[in-house]
């Protein structure tokens, strides 16, 4: 009972605010929205915490109750507050896949822009969460880690993921639609952002190191 009142008055947890990418997006036009599992469940991911390389995974029921403040969940670009895109629209945390969100794109150049990097799958989703009181394990001579009991701050749409995970369905507005149908959405920062994909995925390739969620 603690946990679910500290959620529904928005309290956050005094724990910092971690960031983990989660997977790709999947985008459609009609009415603006994004689909994504922001977090799955019973999925290992390599990750750094404190400075330290251990394996993670989320069990489901990590953010029951989280439906209930839906309205106070924002989404933004690679976890930047004043790159603000938009807004949850609806919270699932009971589905067997993972925490599933929906997000509402807001008709901006960078909502713009953000809609059709996710359509060419240049974009994952990525969640902004605190830990709970008591809400980890630590296993295996703490080089695992559980998460349990999470706080759910914000939504980011970021270009590489944690997790294995998939944005389910990107909806958007009246007037735009996807690439198949042959109309462009203006995307005025598209070419720097792939090209900028395109070498980090070089440096990586090269032996370059990364944080995870970044």
């Amino acid at each position: 009972m603690t946990d679910v009142a500290v959620m529904l008055v928005d309290d956050k947890p005094r724990s910092p605010i971690e960031f983990r990418a989660t997977g790709e997006l999947e985008v459609r036009y009609a009415d603006r929205r994004i689909e994504l599992v922001a977090m799955p469940y019973d999925t290992d991911a390599s990750v750094v915490v404190h400075g330290r390389a251990v394996t993670e995974s989320c069990a489901p029921g990590a953010y029951d109750g989280v439906e209930r403040r839906v309205n106070r969940v924002k989404a933004n670009r690679d976890h930047d507050q004043q790159r603000t895109v938009g807004a949850a629209v609806a919270l699932h945390p009971s589905r067997t896949e993972g925490l599933v969100a929906e997000l509402r794109i807001a008709r901006t150049p960078l909502g713009d822009e953000t809609l059709a990097l996710a359509d060419d799958h240049a974009l994952e989703a990525s969640v902004g969460f605190a830990v709970m009181p008591g809400g980890e394990r630590w296993l295996e001579g703490r080089s695992r880690r559980r998460l349990e009991r999470l706080y759910l701050d914000h939504i980011a749409l970021v270009p590489e993921g944690a997790y294995d995970a998939q944005v389910l369905d990107v909806r958007g507005s009246t007037g735009h639609t996807g690439a198949s149908d042959g109309i462009v959405v203006p995307t005025p920062n598209l070419d720097e952002v792939l090209l900028w994909l395109r070498t980090r995925s070089l440096h990586l390739q090269q032996g370059g190191s990364t944080i995870a969620g970044k």
